[in-house]
C-alpha cells in the first residue's frame, strides 16, 4: 500500500487555489459538450485558414484553440497554439505585451497543472503574479478585453456577459477601436430579434456607426450596421453602401454569411448567389466559401418565387452536387448534414435522406441539447413532408419539445403540435394533456 506525501498533497491544494484565481479561458465557465467544443473548434479552423493575417485579437484567437484542444483531450496541440498565442501576442502587443500574457500564461499554468507537471505550473502562477504585482487593478483591461472576445465567440449564451466585459475593458481604454467594435458587435447580438424595440435597435445602430467610423473595413461590423440601417427603414441607403463593399475584393471572411443574408433579404436571391460564386472563384479552397454558397442555393430553392420556376430541378441538383463535398468538408456539422437530407428530399431522393437522419439519430448520445432538438425538430419535418407519417410525426416534435430550451425550432415544433389541436386531430387530448404537463395547466391556451 503506498501512501502519498502529506506536503506534497498540501502544496497541491495551495497551487489549485491559486490556479482557480487566475483569469483565463479555465477560470471562465467554458465547460460544454463536446460537440459544442468539436464545432466551435471548426469555426476557430475557418477563421484562421481564411483570415491569415495578425492583427491585436491573433491571440486570443490562438489562446482559444488551445483551451478547445485541452478541453477535447489534445493536450500536444494545446501546446502548440499556446507557442502560436505567445508569438501572436509579442508581435502584435508591444507595447502592453506583459498584461496581455496575463491570460495566456494562465493557461500554460492550467495545463501543466493537467498534466501533473506541478513545477512547471507553479512557475507561471508565479509569472501571472509579478506581471500584475504592479498594476492597480487585480484584472487589467487587456484581460478584460480578451475574457470579452471569448466569450462573444463562444456561444450566444454567454453575449451579456460579454457586453459587460467589453465594458469593463473601454473604462481603461475608451478610444481602442477592436474593443469599441467588440462592444458595438457583442451589444447588437445579445438580444433576440422579437426583444427588439425601436428605441434599442436605435441605439445599436448608433453603436455600429461609431465602432464603424473607427475601424471601417471591419467587414462584420459593417454588414450588422447595413442591417440595422434596413431594419429602421433605411433600405435604400443600406443597400447603396452593401454595394459599395463589395466592390472591393473580398479577403477577409468574418461577417461574409451576414452580407450574404443581406444580400438574400434586401436585394435579391441571385446577387447573394452571384457574389457567393465569385468569391469562390477567387479562394476555390476554402471550404466556408463552399458551404456559403450551398447555403444561398438552399434558400433560392425553398423561396416561394422559385417553387413555380419550371427549372427548380436544376439548381436542386447543383446544391445536391455541393452539399455532398460540402458534408465532406464538415464531417461533424450536423446544419449541414440536415441541410444535405433536405436538398435530398427536393431531388425524390427520399431513401438517401432517410439514411441521413438515421445515422444521426444512432449517433445522437452526448449530442449538445440544442442540436438534439434541432434534429428532432427536423426529422419531424421530414417524416411528415418526405414520408407523410403524420403519426411518427408527432411522436418526434414532442421530443423537441420536451428539450426545455426556447429556440426557434421548439418554437416551430410547438406550433405544429398546436396545429393538430385546433384541428381537432385524433391525438388532439393527448397533446394538450402532453403541453399542460411540460408548462402548467393551461399552458395550450397561453399559446
Amino acid at each position: 500500500m503506498t501512501f502519498s506525501c502529506p506536503t506534497k498533497r498540501m502544496a497541491q491544494n495551495s497551487l489549485k487555489i491559486r490556479l482557480q484565481g487566475l483569469e483565463c479561458h479555465f477560470t471562465w465557465k467554458l465547460d460544454y459538450s463536446r460537440s459544442k467544443l468539436e464545432s466551435l473548434r471548426e469555426t476557430l479552423i475557418d477563421i484562421i485558414s481564411s483570415e491569415g493575417v495578425q492583427c491585436s485579437w491573433t491571440g486570443h484567437l490562438y489562446n482559444l484553440m488551445a483551451y478547445l484542444h485541452h478541453a477535447l483531450g489534445s493536450t500536444e496541440d494545446a501546446l502548440h497554439y499556446l507557442k502560436k498565442a505567445e508569438e501572436a501576442i509579442r508581435l502584435n502587443s508591444p507595447d502592453d505585451v506583459e498584461l496581455s500574457l496575463v491570460v495566456h500564461y494562465g493557461n500554460l499554468a492550467w495545463v501543466h497543472y493537467h498534466q501533473w507537471e506541478l513545477t512547471e505550473s507553479q512557475t507561471y502562477v508565479e509569472k501571472v503574479g509579478r506581471l500584475l504585482q504592479d498594476n492597480p487593478s487585480p484584472c487589467p483591461g487587456v484581460v478584460w478585453g480578451e475574457r470579452a472576445w471569448t466569450l462573444n465567440k463562444f456561444d450566444v449564451s454567454k453575449r451579456k456577459e460579454a457586453v459587460y466585459c467589453f465594458q469593463m475593458a473601454l473604462k481603461e481604454d475608451p478610444e481602442n477601436k477592436v474593443l469599441r467594435g467588440g462592444y458595438a458587435i457583442a451589444f447588437s447580438k445579445s438580444f433576440e430579434r422579437k426583444d427588439i424595440t425601436p428605441k434599442l435597435r436605435s441605439e445599436m445602430l448608433e453603436h455600429l456607426r461609431i465602432a464603424r467610423e473607427l475601424d471601417p473595413e471591419h467587414l462584420t461590423m459593417t454588414v450588422m450596421y447595413l442591417q440595422r440601417l434596413a431594419e429602421s427603414g433605411q433600405v435604400e441607403e443600406a443597400r447603396k453602401l452593401a454595394e459599395e463593399v463589395i466592390e472591393k475584393p473580398l479577403d477577409s471572411f468574418g461577417g461574409f454569411g451576414l452580407i450574404l443574408s443581406f444580400f438574400r433579404e434586401y436585394v435579391s436571391h441571385d446577387s447573394s448567389i452571384d457574389l457567393a460564386r465569385r468569391t469562390l472563384e477567387r479562394h476555390p479552397d476554402l471550404r466556408q466559401l463552399k458551404k456559403r454558397l450551398a447555403q444561398c442555393y438552399k434558400w433560392k430553392i425553398f423561396s416561394p418565387e422559385e417553387k413555380r420556376n419550371p427549372m427548380r430541378h436544376i439548381l436542386i441538383e447543383n446544391a445536391v452536387n455541393l452539399y455532398e463535398e460540402v458534408v465532406t468538408l464538415y464531417p461533424k456539422s450536423l446544419a449541414v448534414k440536415v441541410d444535405l437530407s433536405a436538398m435530398y428530399k427536393e431531388s425524390g431522393r427520399v431513401d438517401r435522406a432517410d439514411k441521413i437522419f438515421e445515422d444521426l439519430l444512432l449517433d445522437r448520445e452526448g449530442m449538445e441539447p440544442l442540436d438534439l432538438q434541432t434534429l428532432y425538430n427536423r426529422y419531424a419535418q421530414h417524416l411528415l413532408y418526405a414520408k407523410q407519417d403524420a403519426s411518427r410525426s408527432i411522436d418526434i416534435h414532442k421530443k423537441a419539445v420536451e428539450i426545455m430550451l426556447h429556440t426557434g425550432h421548439r418554437d416551430s415544433s410547438v406550433r405544429v403540435l398546436l396545429s393538430v389541436v385546433h384541428n381537432g386531430g385524433d391525438r388532439a387530448e393527448e397533446i394538450v394533456d402532453f403541453l399542460d404537463g411540460l408548462d402548467g395547466e393551461g399552458a395550450v391556451s397561453q399559446f
